[in-house]
């Protein structure tokens, strides 16, 4: 769905993310600069107050140091709580950012990847996107924070002898060499593993929704064994993944002892040289100690960069997925259409055949059937007809323009949809069937209703119209879900309709009265798959297809 996950990509799309807040993170990294400078008053302060206690001088300068260095703590408090107020903003931030783009997202994903994933796993993605949140701050404010505090230091002690220049290039090229040779395959371990974790949870969502298959699967423990299987793949990649991690700690552990040594060496051959004096060496080791422990920091925060490049990775599968490709044209509204296939043909992403050298006409206003066996291309050609495949060969004209010509989202305003592999949704009767379409009025919808008898089941609920529905309409009978998918269809004075099987759960009353209502009581062109007889009698065009071609 995406391109090849590699450290940079994700690099370039933190980098995309942190712009998209410039201001706030602007804010975050004032407030760093701010917080490394404070810190150095610490290390600064003792060294004067030492140099003061050494001539035996007390004095109110002494005491005005030590107020200051006092209140340098305090304002590097105060500094690190306004991040924090940063970062919360930021957080709150992101999470809506995605929630929004993950809703807007879904139903615009190119069909032709949809039927590649099982979306419902592949949404647990949205996830990440607390991961990615939390691990924010870790990036945001640790690492700039220790950045500035390691070159603050480094600069600072290059003012007490040049041989601490060498000290401070010494500690930038063990942390570029750390980071270099850890960090590709720490982002490498750390997408295995995120892999074998949705793996996991998303075979435990499909035990989940087929929990009464696998309660009466005779005995079979194929729960257990596929469950085995991918914690075992999750264990060996984490297991890679805290390699990384530990061979980055024992080098931050090695290097530790180097510095310390080589400084204490160091600095006390200078101080018996007297090349720098007490409250000198004093204030260096402070130094040294805050660039060590901001090292230590630093590479401790590795794994949350992982993690937040991660995050971002697996959110990139939805947010950065493929879009429906979409015409300009405004699709006429209130006038039924005339449908036109001239010679199509059309492969699914699979490489299978579903339609071969396919024409036919359908005037406008007719009702068409559209009958054949199982896989002959039936719901190919409705789904053609939704705009949902651009890529077919031939021509498909509505009112003589190309499909491609036409908006998508006004083609499915204007088209009436009954599907297989739609259904309900949590949420009420009346949005449902309207769809959040507040231009579809309550006498439309009570009109359809009554006509496919739907209307008794809605006058049984107290609730009515507002009667709140299962995700996947349970303790619904399928003919009252039935009922609801095709009043959903017909309702908002739709110019084509596209119904599959729409009333095999009707009543041949009931059938006959719908089939009139079609015909004469909407202006609009209308395609019904069936295999009904009765349908068939009644249909201005009858086309049958066999293996993707017409049946002659």
């Amino acid at each position: 769905m995406i391109q090849k996950s590699t450290i940079y990509n994700a690099l370039l799309k933190l980098h995309r993310l942190i712009m998209a807040d410039k201001k706030d993170v602007s804010s975050v990294y004032f407030f760093a600069i701010i917080g490394g400078l404070v810190s150095l008053i610490l290390p600064l302060g003792i060294q004067t107050i030492l140099n003061f206690v050494m001539a035996a001088s007390l004095s109110t300068s002494v005491i005005i140091l030590i107020v200051i260095v006092i209140g340098g703590v305090f304002f590097n408090g105060f500094v690190q709580i306004r991040q924090m107020q940063v970062i919360e903003r930021i957080r709150q931030k992101i999470f809506t950012r995605y929630s929004l783009e993950f809703g807007y997202r879904v139903p615009e994903m190119d069909l032709k990847q949809l039927d590649k994933y099982y979306l419902p796993e592949v949404v647990n993605r949205f996830f990440d996107v607390v991961a990615l949140a939390k691990s924010i701050e870790k990036v945001l404010i640790d690492i700039p924070t220790s950045v500035i505090q390691i070159v603050l230091g480094l600069i600072l002690l290059s003012f007490y002898h040049p041989l601490f220049i060498a000290f401070g290039a010494l500690v930038l090229v063990l942390l570029i060499i750390i980071l270099r040779l850890t960090s590709n395959q720490g982002f490498s371990t750390s997408m295995d593993a995120s892999d074998y974790k949705y793996q996991t949870a998303g075979w435990l969502q499909e035990v989940a929704r087929c929990a009464k298959t696998f309660k009466y699967s005779k005995g079979s423990n194929l729960n257990i064994v596929n469950t085995d299987t991918l914690v075992k793949q999750y264990l060996v990649s984490r297991t890679a993944h805290f390699k990384i991690l530990n061979t980055q700690f024992w080098s931050l552990i090695i290097f530790k002892i180097l510095i310390v040594a080589t400084m204490l060496i160091a600095g006390t051959w200078l101080l018996l040289n007297q090349q720098i004096n007490v409250g000198q060496f004093i204030a260096s080791d402070i130094v040294i100690l805050l660039i060590i422990n901001s090292v230590e920091k630093l590479i401790g925060t590795m794994d949350n960069v992982y993690s937040c490049l991660t995050s971002i990775e697996k959110i990139s599968k939805i947010v950065d997925s493929s879009s429906e490709s979409t015409g300009t044209l405004v699709f006429e509204k209130n006038k039924s259409c005339d449908i036109n296939f001239e010679n199509v043909e059309f492969k699914y992403p699979d490489g299978s055949e579903a339609l071969a050298d396919v024409s036919f006409e359908i005037k406008a206003g007719q009702l068409a059937c559209i009958r054949g066996e199982s896989g002959s291309g039936k719901s190919t050609i409705a789904r053609l007809l939704t705009g949902s495949y651009p890529d077919f060969e031939g021509k498909i004209l509505l009112n003589k323009i190309p499909i491609g010509n036409y908006k998508l989202n006004e083609i499915r305003l204007n088209t009436g949809i009954m599907l297989v592999g739609q259904d309900i949704f949590k949420g009420s009767i009346i949005e449902n069937i309207t769809m959040g379409n507040h231009n579809i009025g309550i006498d439309e919808v009570k009109n359809i209703v009554q006509k496919i008898g739907l209307d008794k089941f809605i006058e049984s609920n107290k609730m009515g119209y507002d009667t709140l529905l299962d995700p996947t309409g349970k303790r619904l009978n399928n003919f009252e879900v039935q009922n609801i998918k095709l009043a959903r269809a017909l309702v908002g004075s739709p110019s084509l309709l596209l119904l599959e099987e729409p009333f095999q759960h009707l009543n041949e009353t009931t059938k006959k009265t719908m089939i009139n209502y079609l015909k004469n009581g909407i202006n609009a062109t209308t395609i019904i798959i069936s295999s009904s007889k009765t349908i068939q009698n009644e249909a201005n065009v009858v086309i049958e297809l066999n293996n993707g071609k017409l049946k002659l």
